[in-house]
């Protein structure tokens, strides 16, 4: 086994039914217990544990797989259930395909970095760049477009907007506090603060970047402005959501990493 890989000792067969349950789990996730097509923003997705759970596949049983799985379960639960409510969207799928097939190079990458103060430095600059860049945006601009439509943003808005990511903020530095100190490195095949930084990587990378830029092709880059706002407030959320979930599956099947070199 590749030296640092967090790969999982499963037979192929093992993988397959894996993977068909995670189909069945994100799908559910991303479309039965969650909140889709907003009348005002149909581009933001309110789902906890879907993106968790393709992460976790790819960590799991490989990028290829985590790839599919991101990949079908969006087009399943479109197909089965959302092919009546708006047309189907393949930039949405290309995201979630990403979000399966990146995470896996990005935890093996930061696993063997292993310097927790260097990422909890950049991470604290980069949300406080995302709070100053999207103040600064709004203080800046009166007005957001929304497919045809002008909307103008009263003074309250504009302080409500950051004052919300300036809360989540704070809120998230303290679960990674909280997470280091409930879980103990040698429990995991990777250490809580490595969690966090890559998820917050991927988020970063893979729906704010490259997310954004799929959903501003697919309602117009009008909107996308609007879409980035959204999508800054919802990485505020998903970061500490899918480390905890994230934690929560790497123990529960820390016993399929044997093989893996724990001091890493």
């Amino acid at each position: 086994m590749e030296k640092g890989f967090l790969k999982a000792n499963l037979t192929t067969v093992q993988k397959i039914c894996f993977a068909g349950i995670f189909i069945a789990v994100v799908t559910i996730l991303q479309k039965v217990l969650a909140i889709n097509y907003i009348p005002v923003v149909p581009f933001l997705r309110i789902s906890l544990g879907g993106p968790a759970v393709i992460i976790f596949s790819s960590i799991f049983l490989g990028p290829i797989y985590g790839m599919c799985i991101g990949a079908l379960s969006d087009i399943l639960g479109y197909f089965l259930l959302d092919s009546k409510m708006m047309g189907y969207l393949p930039q949405i799928t290309a995201i979630y395909a990403l979000l399966g097939l990146v995470p896996y190079f990005i935890f093996w990458l930061f696993k063997l970095i292993k310097n927790e103060k260097v990422m909890f430095i950049i991470e604290g600059v980069s949300f406080a760049g995302l709070i100053a860049g999207t103040t600064t945006y709004l203080f800046l601009n009166d007005n957001l477009q929304l497919y045809g439509s002008t909307y103008t943003l009263a003074l309250w808005q504009k302080i409500l907007i950051p004052s919300i990511l300036l809360f989540l903020f704070v809120g998230l530095f303290i679960s990674s506090f909280l997470f280091s100190k409930k879980y103990k490195k040698d429990s995991l095949p990777i250490s809580p603060i490595c969690i966090s930084f890559s998820c917050f990587v991927i988020e970063v990378l893979i729906m704010f970047l490259f997310g954004t830029m799929m959903k501003g092709w697919a309602f117009g880059f009008k909107t996308y402005p609007m879409i980035l706002i959204c999508q800054v407030i919802v990485l505020f959320v998903n970061i500490p959501l899918n480390t905890w979930l994230l934690i929560l599956l790497l123990r529960v099947t820390n016993r399929f990493y044997k093989q893996v070199d724990q001091s890493l």
